[in-house]
């Protein structure tokens, strides 16, 4: 007998694939999504039965509407069904156990937490691809977005390189594990105390070693970099644990990009605040991409979906 009984219930596809971090995603996996997307974007209605009869569960245990919306609107758009769950379903149950139950249901689950350790449970469980819609050390649908985004501006991603100015956050761990497999360079900028995981931030130099560069100045950062991306300062959820006066001298400006390269362009995965991580001004710029960005999610979620659910 096992001793594992609720293990030995699982029975995996061995061609079964989740997104929890970006790294389950290889090099090929990322350009074939990118491709899908581009392509999804260009003639959506080619793909208006894409998922016809596929079912996807929402899990919001962190309020979005973006996410909502995006993915929602994706499972809208390829014939299938979003059903989304109280923002508190699994408040006083297992994730183990509830991924047990929404594996006889649905056929895709899409969980935005804080809650990493749960989301590996839930994974473990599964028989069914897991995504994850952003959780607190990861944000790799929004990735898959910022790549087709940068894609789509410089038609290629192998040699660019990317600075990240300011908090060490989910945003920029996905980047340190994803951009790097497609050729993009990531320099980083983080105050001394918002520094990324140092768990995360191993893990990417040890496989892409000069593809990923700390800096301490963010002047130094910019410099030669095709884009600038930052995020807010103070991520939902961690409010108390974070002193904007940190980032002092971190904000991402004119002046700031001035120093980058001429046709470089400006990221940001939004919601964003003016006059703070970024200047009032620069998101309405002609460098700005961010409604680019924005508009991507759905086109990647759309193309995610379907490469999952193969």
């Amino acid at each position: 007998m096992s001793l594992f009984p609720l293990q030995a219930q699982v029975k995996h596809s061995s061609k079964l694939k989740h997104l929890l971090t970006g790294k389950e995603l290889s090099p090929d996996d990322i350009l074939k999504i990118l491709k899908l997307a581009a392509a999804i974007k260009k003639n959506p209605s080619h793909y208006h039965n894409a998922l016809v009869g596929k079912n996807l569960a929402m899990i919001f245990e962190k309020p979005s509407f973006r996410t909502r919306l995006s993915f929602t609107l994706a499972m809208e758009n390829l014939g299938g069904r979003a059903i989304e769950s109280i923002s508190n379903t699994r408040k006083h149950e297992e994730p183990g156990d509830l991924i047990r139950v929404l594996n006889g249901y649905c056929d895709f689950v899409m969980v935005r937490t804080h809650d990493d350790k749960g989301l590996e449970e839930m994974a473990r469980y599964a028989t069914i691809p897991i995504i994850n819609g952003l959780s607190a050390l990861y944000h790799p649908c929004q990735v898959l977005a910022d790549l087709l985004s940068l894609q789509e501006c410089f038609g290629a991603l192998n040699g660019l390189t990317l600075a990240y100015i300011g908090d060490g956050n989910n945003v920029l761990h996905s980047l340190l594990l994803m951009a790097p497999q497609v050729g993009v360079k990531i320099n980083y900028c983080c105050p001394t105390e918002h520094q990324p995981d140092p768990d995360i931030l191993s893990y990417s130099k040890n496989l892409f070693d000069s593809m990923v560069t700390n800096y301490s100045i963010p002047e130094d950062a910019v410099q030669n970099a095709h884009a600038v991306y930052t995020d807010v300062w103070t991520s939902m959820g961690f409010e108390q644990q974070r002193s904007e006066n940190h980032f002092h001298g971190f904000q991402v400006n004119e002046s700031l990009m001035s120093q980058a390269k001429p046709e470089a362009v400006f990221m940001h995965c939004m919601p964003m605040e003016r006059g703070k991580e970024v200047s009032v001004t620069l998101p309405d710029s002609p460098c700005s991409i961010i409604f680019l960005q924005s508009e991507n999610r759905l086109h990647v979620q759309k193309a995610l979906l379907m490469f999952l659910g193969v």
